[in-house]
C-alpha cells in the first residue's frame, strides 16, 4: 500500500504541475523543481508529513536583498513514506518560477505528526519542541530560461535517535542537505542477495553518504565530482561486507559498477 501511494503521488503530482507563465510580468525567470529523496535508515518504514519547502533568494534585480519563496506541497495527503526513496526514486514536492538571482538556502516544511513503523508496529516520531522548519545550505546561480532540479535529502540514519529501546522510544530531529544535479554525477549498482538489507556508503576522506537498495537490489548515489569509496555493510552476520575503492564520479555522468555479491562468512 506504501509504494502504491508514492506511485501515485508521483503521477498526481507531475499531473497536477504544469510550467505556467506570468504574463504580466514578461522579466526572465528560471524555474525550479524540487524532489524529496532519502539517506535511509534500518527501519521499515518512516512516514513525516510534508507541507513544502521555502527557498532562501538573493534576486538579481533587489541589490543584495534576501527574499523568502514558498513552494508548497500541494495533495490533500500530507503522509509520505520517505524510506520508499531509494535507488533513484523521488517525489516531486513542487515547482516554481523564480526571478532570477542566487539560491543560498532551503528549508523542509514539515508538519508535527511523523511515524516509524518496524513490522506492523508503529511508533511516534515526536520531534524537540515540535520545530517544522530544517535548514541546508546550497549555492546555486539561475539563469534565464533554465529548469534547475533540487533534490531535498533527508538522512533518516542521522534523523532518528532511540533513546529507549524496550520499549522504544524516539526522537526525530530531520537533519537535511540539498544539491542541484546539474554539477553532480551518479553511481548505480547492484547488490545480491536481494533479500537483505543492506547499507552502501559512499565515502571520500570524513565525509560519507549511505543509500539502500530497492526491491530488485539496484542502489544510486548522486555526488558531486570525485573519486569514492563504497562501503556494503549487509546488515547481517552470515555475509561479509565489502569495498570498492577508486571509484570516480564525473559531472554529468552515470558510473555504473558491475553486479557485487555478498561472500557468505
Amino acid at each position: 500500500m506504501v509504494k502504491s501511494r508514492i506511485v501515485l503521488l508521483v503521477i498526481s503530482l507531475f499531473s497536477f504541475w504544469a510550467w505556467s507563465c506570468t504574463p504580466d510580468d514578461p522579466s526572465p525567470k528560471a524555474l525550479v523543481n524540487v524532489f524529496l529523496v532519502d539517506a535511509p535508515a534500518s527501519w521499515d518504514s518512516v512516514i513525516v508529513e510534508l507541507e513544502g519547502v521555502e527557498l532562501e533568494i538573493i534576486a538579481a534585480n533587489r541589490a543584495g536583498q534576501l527574499e523568502s519563496i514558498v513552494i508548497p506541497y500541494e495533495l490533500a495527503d500530507k503522509k509520505v513514506d520517505v524510506s520508499q526513496l531509494v535507488a533513484g526514486v523521488s517525489l516531486p514536492i513542487g515547482r516554481k518560477e523564480i526571478a532570477l538571482g542566487t539560491l543560498t538556502g532551503i528549508k523542509l516544511r514539515l508538519g508535527t505528526s511523523h511515524q516509524l513503523f518496524q513490522g506492523e508496529k508503529g511508533y511516534s516520531l515526536p520531534v524537540p519542541n515540535q520545530e517544522t522548519e530544517f535548514p541546508a545550505n546550497i549555492s546555486l546561480e539561475l539563469q534565464a530560461g533554465i529548469s534547475y532540479d533540487i533534490y531535498v535529502d533527508l538522512d533518516l540514519e542521522r534523523s532518528i535517535q532511540v533513546f529507549k529501546s524496550s520499549p522504544l522510544e524516539l526522537s526525530f530531529q530531520p537533519q537535511i542537505a540539498a544539491f542541484s544535479t546539474i554539477d553532480q554525477g551518479q553511481i548505480q549498482g547492484i547488490l545480491s542477495p536481494t533479500t537483505l538489507s543492506p547499507v552502501i556508503y559512499a565515502i571520500q576522506g570524513s565525509d560519507s553518504l549511505s543509500t539502500q537498495i530497492n526491491g530488485s537490489g539496484t542502489f544510486l548515489f548522486r555526488l558531486n565530482p570525485g573519486t569514492y569509496t563504497l562501503f556494503f555493510d549487509p546488515k547481517d552476520e552470515r555475509y561479509a561486507p565489502t569495498t570498492r575503492s577508486g571509484i570516480s564520479v564525473e559531472k554529468g555522468k552515470v558510473t555504473t559498477l558491475e553486479r557485487i555479491t555478498f561472500s557468505t562468512n
